[in-house]
């Protein structure tokens, strides 16, 4: 892959990721749980490593990155064989994103049940609405590189 080619898909990841975040952030104001997600890597990611809690920084870096590595698994893997145009491909991947996040990620690895269950009984509504705004941005802004 040249650096034409991982500069958009980069970006777009970016921009996918920042509004998945402001996303989780603003969910209060619709009555829902607010997701802080960086909080929450930090805390996974390093929690044990440091003598305080980590920093919310580092979580934000741990969340970008994941970004961008499922940005160009999009682009290069899932992307070419989802249905659809670019916004429609991208919210199906959210969809599949959400999923995982919700049956592996959440019960196996940061112990907060079945999509969030243990976090708020309508945590699972606020994970989904962020996961779809990731894959609308990530499918209106990412381009699909076929083989």
């Amino acid at each position: 892959m040249t650096l034409e080619l991982f500069l958009p898909i980069a970006i777009a990841g970016v921009l996918a990721t920042y509004c998945h975040l402001v996303g989780g952030l603003w969910l209060k104001s619709l009555g829902l749980p607010p997701l802080d997600l960086s909080r929450a890597m930090a805390d996974y990611t390093y929690g044990d490593s440091f003598a305080e809690p980590p920093s919310y920084w580092a979580g934000q870096i741990i969340i970008y990155f994941n970004g961008v590595v499922f940005a160009l698994f999009y682009a290069t893997v899932a992307g070419p064989f989802l249905p659809g145009p670019g916004v429609l491909s991208g919210v199906i991947f959210g969809l599949i994103l959400f999923l995982l996040s919700g049956l592996l990620f959440s019960p196996i690895f940061i112990d907060k049940g079945l999509f969030l269950v243990k976090v708020h009984e309508r945590a699972w509504i606020s994970a989904l609405i962020i996961h779809l705004v990731w894959g609308v941005v990530l499918g209106w802004l990412c381009p699909i590189l076929t083989w």
